[in-house]
């Protein structure tokens, strides 16, 4: 079963946004989504998975046209249409979509 690698969703972040250890890769929010600081309390939720998600479809395209096998996980968002909210700011939803596979049998036991 194909995936993306790290390094590929990484590729299509800002740099810097991840960091590698020895055994750990660490995401700053702060980099990703391009603020001064960011902190627990902060409602950020959405513009973090909204930016991830959106660098993963990215990915997802090159893997595409580099690779045989196509993956359809992580599909590029869809737009609803844009709505001014009376101050002079207009909005649009966005709708992400991820799609997994994941075995029946989580141990992954296999009989003969």
């Amino acid at each position: 079963m194909a995936d993306l690698t790290v390094q590929q969703l990484l590729d299509k972040l800002p740099a810097s946004s991840m960091t590698e250890t020895a055994d750990d890769v660490t995401l700053s929010l702060k980099t990703l989504m391009g603020e001064t600081a960011v902190q627990l309390a902060d409602e950020k939720v959405a513009e973090f998975f909204t930016k991830l998600l959106g660098a993963a479809a990215a990915a997802q395209v090159d893997y595409n046209a580099a690779n045989e096998t196509n993956l359809t996980g992580y599909p590029n968002p869809t737009f609803g249409t844009p709505t001014a909210d009376g101050s002079g700011n207009i909005y649009s939803r966005r709708s992400h979509t991820v799609v997994v596979q994941v075995p029946v049998n989580v141990d992954e036991t296999v009989g003969a």
